[in-house]
């Protein structure tokens, strides 16, 4: 079968892109390297604009029933009644939320104003500030969609091999039936940050920061969990985050990046973690999911070389805190896939391409500096809190002083 373009990665970003290119009639096919979807807890939301986006694409009842069972979660820490909630009760806690809650926060700090959001076409009313999607749910509900809408998703395909020319491109792929190749008009690099194979084997520079912090983020079966502070807690050892879910917990440690990011973390690991930040003898009997983070900032010099292009954590990295990386991967998507089916369709040449490059690259060097300003706000600690222009743990102590703001470059969602 001949395909318009193959997307490599088939995360929420590489799904996206596939529908997009499927909605004007492409044919594009998906190669994930797992073997199943990964359930790994992530990004917890996206924020208004891409919602919006996604339900005009269909995906408005899917996300809809994510984010109830989120608000019922929510509802259950916070108000420490473990009865679950009918979904009228929840639709009815969510009507409120999306009429009174913040709008987002930096570093924990929740001074967004609602008013000044709006003048940026940020919904204050009917569409919640943020759609509270656990990532997993996300990329479930985008499989669901590529797969109505007829999109090829090929899983346990591993990328060994890339070539293009003038016509275009070759991959060389090892799946779960031998090694095969399949060829394309375009390739899109949709897998992952520093272990994108499509970036490495076309030869994308990758430029950047080095990593400061060590963070962890999971869910857990805690005892003892009535002993650690609801919702962003600054400490002297660093950031916490409890919740929204009973068994969610999030650790930021400024003492170095973590030694191996791919290790998975043990259960001594993480109760460590969380012990020492939070100062308190809690337990963690079990872990269901978690991942290991850190804040280098790095982004490709060009999305593009020929016929292959970057979207993605492929294309740029930066700490996830507020879940800004997701949220700029799904505009990537969204970005790319009208431009590279105009120009497969013969619509417009493929200098339309180069266009993607150049608005795509302006969004990460802007987020680069807040992401991590985050970093160093959020734990006051490091070695440039002292020299920088302003000390941040005095900063946080202050944040009920600081002037409410409306600045997208500080919009994060948790």
């Amino acid at each position: 079968m001949s395909y318009d373009a193959i997307v490599i990665g088939g995360g929420p970003v590489g799904l996206l892109l596939a529908i997009e290119l499927r909605l004007t009639g492409l044919t594009p096919v998906v190669l994930e390297r797992l073997t199943e979807p990964d359930q790994t807890i992530k990004a917890g939301a996206i924020h208004a604009i891409t919602g919006d986006a996604l339900n005009r694409r269909g995906l408005h009842d899917a996300l809809a029933a994510g984010q109830q069972q989120t608000v019922k979660e929510m509802l259950r820490l916070f108000t420490g009644d473990d009865t679950e909630l009918d979904d009228a009760a929840a639709e009815a806690a969510m009507k409120k939320f999306a009429g009174n809650a913040p709008r987002g926060h930096f570093a924990g700090i929740f001074k967004l104003d609602a008013t000044k959001l709006s003048q940026l076409g940020v919904p204050t009313t009917g569409t919640p500030p943020i759609v509270m999607v656990p990532q997993p749910v996300l990329e479930a509900a985008l499989g669901q969609r590529a797969s109505e809408l007829g999109v090829e998703v090929r899983h346990g395909c591993e990328l060994t091999g890339l070539a293009q020319d003038d016509e275009g491109v070759t991959v060389s792929v090892n799946g779960p039936d031998g090694s095969y190749e399949l060829r394309a008009g375009y390739v899109v690099g949709c897998d992952g940050g520093g272990r994108s194979r499509v970036r490495k084997l076309t030869g994308f520079d990758f430029p950047g920061t080095e990593p400061a912090i060590t963070g962890h983020q999971a869910l857990a079966i805690i005892e003892g969990a009535e002993k650690l502070a609801r919702g962003w807690n600054r400490t002297e050892t660093g950031m916490m985050v409890y919740g929204p879910s009973p068994e969610r917990v999030l650790t930021v440690e400024f003492d170095g990046p973590p030694a191996d990011r791919e290790e998975p973390v043990s259960v001594e690991e993480l109760q460590a973690s969380v012990r020492r930040v939070s100062g308190t003898d809690v337990t963690i009997k079990e872990i269901i999911s978690a991942t290991r983070f850190t804040d280098n900032a790095r982004a490709a010099s060009t999305y593009r070389i020929g016929r292959v292009l970057l979207a993605g954590d492929a294309a740029h990295v930066h700490s996830p805190f507020g879940g800004q990386g997701l949220t700029l991967g799904l505009g990537d998507a969204l970005n790319l896939g009208f431009k590279l089916a105009a120009v497969v369709r013969g619509r417009a040449g493929d200098e339309l391409l180069d266009t993607y490059t150049a608005s795509g690259i302006r969004w990460p060097c802007a987020y680069w500096p807040h992401t991590r300003a985050q970093s160093r706000v959020g734990t006051g600690r490091g070695a440039d809190v002292a020299t920088g222009p302003f000390p941040c743990a005095a900063l946080r102590t202050r944040r009920a002083g600081l002037p409410a703001s409306g600045s997208p470059r500080v919009l994060a969602t948790g």
